[in-house]
């Protein structure tokens, strides 16, 4: 798998021309994207992305995933994701790459782990309003035009604090777009509940496994974060806590409801460590298996 560190070769790669600075690189899609390889098997990209895909008439497809939008969408991506393609869809809109260097000596390099988008998947893509749109294409047009008027010699600090404008308006709309999805469809956390009832629905044998974010998020289709922060954003809990405390559930039912032991409980839920259990139990209860059981004798 081929790995980019620095811009030069990267865009050599999409045989694209010198970047406009060392350190970061702008760029229009329309004029760029012909340039690309049509295919690319997995490359390694060392480096920070923001793409802003707009002019969309119909639907969107990546791999396995479609989507249909009329308005613009921002893709996120930090260094060390791998990517490939195997056909390219053509575009209109801006992608900014820079290097984790551009920004150590400033406080977007303290607050740029914050925002749990940059590790979110492309099925993951925030998708704006038109005004949301407009607002980022104006900044976005800002940072293009400072790098190809001034090149090794653009301000840094304006390009910057530009970006420091994009990643915040970015979190306010994907908090937005979280609220969106909860009033528009079946809620996340609903189909989180559905999954876990799925997973447990035959208490009668054990289960093959202990359901985790990521099972969780890959039969839903999204990045465990992205599913994390939904969920928050609807319950004010986190996706491991629920399913957690649905577990916990299930072995309170057992606990009461049958004459099995605890060990059966534990491998009856998925857990191939009974101590382990047992100490889980009573982290979420208070109060250990036995004290449960014994409930039931009193």
């Amino acid at each position: 798998m081929k790995t980019f560190s620095d811009l030069t070769n990267y865009n050599k790669y999409l045989n694209l021309t010198a970047p406009l600075h060392p350190l970061m690189d702008s760029r229009v899609c329309k004029q760029a994207i012909p340039n690309f390889p049509q295919a690319s098997s997995e490359i390694q990209v060392n480096m920070f992305k923001i793409s802003l895909k707009k002019n969309f008439t119909g639907d969107i497809n990546y791999g396995n995933n479609k989507y249909y939008t009329e308005n613009g969408l921002m893709l996120f991506s930090e260094p060390g994701q791998v990517v490939s393609w195997d056909s390219l869809t053509f575009w209109d809109g801006y992608a900014f790459v820079f290097h984790p260097d551009l920004i150590k000596q400033n406080p977007v390099a303290a607050k740029i782990h914050q925002y749990k988008y940059f590790s979110y998947e492309i099925n993951d893509a925030l998708f704006m309003t038109a005004e949301e749109e407009e607002t980022i294409t104006w900044l976005f047009t800002k940072i293009h035009m400072e790098l190809v008027e001034n090149k090794t010699n653009a301000n840094i600090n304006i390009i910057l604090s530009l970006l420091n404008v994009v990643l915040s308006y970015a979190d306010v709309f994907y908090e937005r777009q979280f609220k969106d999805k909860a009033t528009k469809t079946l809620s996340v956390s609903s189909k989180l509940k559905s999954f876990l009832q799925n997973h447990y629905n035959d208490l009668s044998k054990p289960v093959s496994n202990f359901p985790t974010v990521s099972s969780v998020a890959e039969e839903l289709n999204m990045s465990s974060n992205y599913l994390t922060d939904l969920i928050r954003a609807e319950t004010g809990k986190s996706t491991i806590s629920i399913i957690q405390e649905f577990v916990i559930e299930q072995a309170e039912i057992l606990l009461l409801q049958t004459n099995m032991n605890i060990s059966d409980v534990a491998y009856q839920l998925g857990f191939t460590n009974v101590p382990y259990f047992s100490r889980f139990f009573k982290k979420i209860k208070g109060i250990s298996p036995t004290e449960i059981r014994n409930q039931r004798k009193g």
